[in-house]
């Protein structure tokens, strides 16, 4: 049995609770709508394209806008490699929950240790012709 099944099973959370704690979270609310769209008119404005976002005062959002799904908790669970966003959305809730139930919140290791993150795609090699 892995670390996170055993965690979740020690502080007795459930991958629903999991699955609805993220979706709260990580909903787009009306500042990272904002953000996202003035970062997206900053990309597509000729004059602004050469400015960074500090220089404009444009923070990435904090939210992520698409909760962690219960099948992508279940296969954390099941010590199948999942991608590091995921692991830190479910992070992000167990911590909330963990919170909330006045307990103190877990890092990234004592939760996921020993499991492996899923590789993502392979960069395209440039000098193929």
């Amino acid at each position: 049995m892995g670390t996170f099944k055993s965690f979740l099973e020690s502080k007795k959370i459930s991958s629903k609770q999991i699955h609805d704690t993220s979706k709260r979270i990580e909903t787009w609310d009306a500042d990272s709508r904002s953000l996202l769209v003035k970062r997206t008119a900053k990309r597509k404005n000729k004059e602004l394209a050469a400015k960074k976002y500090e220089e404009l005062d444009l923070k990435k959002p904090e939210r992520m806008g698409r909760g962690v799904t219960a099948k992508q908790v279940e296969a954390a669970a099941a010590e199948v490699p999942v991608a590091r966003k995921v692991r830190t959305k479910i992070l992000r809730a167990v911590n909330t929950i963990l919170t909330a139930k006045k307990e103190t919140p877990v890092d990234m290791k004592a939760l996921f240790e020993g499991s492996t993150a899923r590789a993502g795609k392979k960069p395209k090699d440039a000098k193929k012709k």
